[in-house]
């Protein structure tokens, strides 16, 4: 599907500004930019003497600057290690990773003196000391490598109308891939908390704590996903590529709840016998429920892909 078919590329242009915008000022700022791009388009056809077609258009809004570095613009400068370009969007997603994280803590240590569900984890104040630090630490990486990527490809020197059709709603802009980065940032480092061990056999099930079995599939889920949302807040073009990606880490975790489910998901009462026994039966009907959306979810992200491919096969074809 091409954008151009549907929207002016002024509009898409202004409408790829405005997703890396805060929701505050968002529409002053973007009115500003198109009564400064509508005077440089007629200004250009005054001297030209020529209407401007699309592809002119499209040069224009390109030499104007990429949406992500014009936002930057509007948010302020910073001295941090973080260039202004992205450091409103690593400022957020520090925030928003330390509370959701000292919540989820909150709730593991509530579990242990309430359930007796000891994870072997750290717990205490350190449990927090060290799971902020290691939040800050692989945020800071993370967009550290994003901008080396960036400034390697040379990614914010031009722009192009996105021509792909956003396929997931929740992951078209990029503060909803910001989001989906930060929560699968502080899962992951939560998940590292809980001491699984890293063996064949925790993997398949061959030991007595289904817990263990699915917090390593989970991460292994994880460290798919924080690549590529990482990727998605500078760039929320869709390929099939990434799309494949998506309904893989989809289905490793599939996979891993299906390995409990028929290996040692009853073994969670004899690890914790103070759990109660309506929450040993939730547990089998939580992991149905995981392979069920999972599932799902898989079929979702192929049937995009497909309908992808095709859209491509026809636009070439055309």
């Amino acid at each position: 599907m091409n954008f151009l078919a549907t929207k002016k590329p002024i509009d898409q242009y202004l409408d790829d500004v405005s997703s890396y915008l805060p929701r505050k000022n968002r529409k002053d700022i973007v009115d500003e930019l198109r009564v400064n791009l509508t005077e440089q388009f007629a200004d250009h056809c005054e001297l030209s003497g020529e209407a401007l077609t699309e592809e002119s258009q499209i040069k224009m809004l390109s030499e104007f600057g990429h949406p992500l570095k014009v936002a930057s613009k509007y948010q302020g400068s910073s001295t941090s290690f973080i260039s202004p370009t992205l450091f409103p969007f690593y400022r957020m997603s520090i925030l928003i990773s330390l509370v959701v994280s000292t919540v989820i803590l909150c709730i593991l240590l509530i579990c242990k003196q309430v359930f007796g569900i000891d994870l072997d984890g750290a717990y205490g104040p350190w449990m927090f000391v060290n799971t902020y630090i290691t939040i800050v630490g692989v945020i800071t990486i993370g967009y550290g490598l994003t901008e080396y990527v960036m400034e390697r490809n040379h990614y914010l020197e031009s722009w192009e109308p996105n021509g792909i059709a956003q396929p997931h709603n929740v992951l078209a802009s990029a503060w909803g891939a910001l989001i989906s980065c930060v929560a699968a940032i502080t899962w992951l480092v939560i998940l590292d908390l809980i001491a699984t061990g890293y063996s064949l056999q925790i993997l398949l099930g061959d030991n007595p704590n289904p817990i263990y079995t699915l917090v390593l599939w989970m991460k292994i889920q994880m460290l798919v996903l924080v690549p590529q949302y990482f990727y998605l807040v500078v760039n929320q073009t869709w390929s099939r590529n990434r799309l494949v990606l998506f309904m893989a880490s989809e289905l490793i975790l599939a996979v891993g709840c299906v390995i409990v489910l028929l290996t040692n998901a009853e073994s969670l009462s004899t690890m914790y016998p103070e759990l109660p026994q309506f929450l040993n039966a939730a547990f089998y009907y939580v992991i149905s429920g995981m392979i069920a959306a999972s599932l799902l979810s898989a079929f979702s992200y192929w049937r995009k892909s497909s309908r992808l491919t095709i859209s491509n096969l026809s636009t070439t074809g055309g």
